[in-house]
């Protein structure tokens, strides 16, 4: 009997071990499905949940982000390549059925792949402000081999333009318009072959994340360059006034000179 028991408890820890893997490797089967919200924050990810309309979650509305009436959007982090997305919205503070759901991004979507992307959405009107609502996101992906629909919801109350101050993480980049920057010094060749592109450890996850680190880092570099080129023209003129401006001064200005020497 006693035999029996630890053979049964022996395959249901190998049965969990198999449902831990079974949306893949890296970020998406172990923190995430293969495509998550970026923003608005969305449900706590479950992968025994998440092939379940119409949220792919154990759990209900836990927290809310205010979505602008006028000039929201949706942005995703991409672990792995989906088709067929779909952006839908239901009104209310807990939508438990597909039914509840209605078409909220119009534009069809039929394949994204690893990365990060963002779509606009439409002005929402005939709805007050402070409504609670959900967006869900509904698309197909590849499971173990085969196809499936997943679901994932983002829990929002919508909110006036002006009472909207947060900024959108709103950009488009994908892992394989990722390249790494070449440096512009003489390299010594190893005796061992490079790992080619398709073999270099990183996950689509990684890759992504990567991307973004270089968009921000180029962001900041310019940024720099920009306020340094600006302050170096500025003390140049500074520097080409000041003979001018010696001479200048201590002359009596023209309002100062008397009427008969003007003349």
């Amino acid at each position: 009997m006693i035999h029996s028991t630890l053979i049964l408890a022996a395959t249901a820890l190998s049965a969990v071990g198999v449902v831990a893997q079974a949306h893949g490797q890296g970020e998406a089967g172990s923190s995430m499905g293969p495509v998550a919200f970026l923003w608005p924050e969305d449900r706590p990810w479950s992968a025994a949940t998440d092939n379940t309309a119409p949220c792919g979650s154990a759990s209900g509305p836990t927290s809310r982000t205010d979505f602008p009436l006028v000039g929201g959007a949706v942005a995703l982090s991409i672990a792995d390549d989906a088709y067929n997305v779909a952006f839908r919205i239901a009104y209310g503070n807990n939508p438990t059925s597909q039914s509840d759901f209605r078409t909220f991004v119009p534009a069809e979507i039929n394949q994204i792949e690893a990365g990060h992307q963002c779509y606009r959405a439409p002005a929402i009107s005939g709805v007050a402000d402070g409504t609670n609502a959900t967006i869900q996101m509904q698309y197909w992906s590849n499971d173990s081999g085969r196809d499936e629909f997943f679901y994932a919801c983002a829990d929002i109350t919508l909110v006036g333009v002006n009472a909207f101050s947060a900024t959108i993480p709103c950009f488009n980049v994908t892992s394989s318009e990722f390249e790494a920057p070449q440096s512009t010094k003489t390299v010594v060749q190893s005796a061992q072959p490079a790992a080619s592109s398709a073999d270099n450890g990183l996950t689509s996850g990684q890759k992504a994340g990567i991307a973004v680190g270089a968009i921000v880092g180029a962001s900041l570099i310019i940024g720099i360059a920009v306020f340094f080129t600006f302050r170096k023209r500025s003390q140049s003129v500074d520097a080409e006034a000041a003979p001018y401006m010696a001479q200048s001064k201590g002359a009596p200005s023209f309002e100062s000179v008397p009427a008969t020497a003007r003349q």
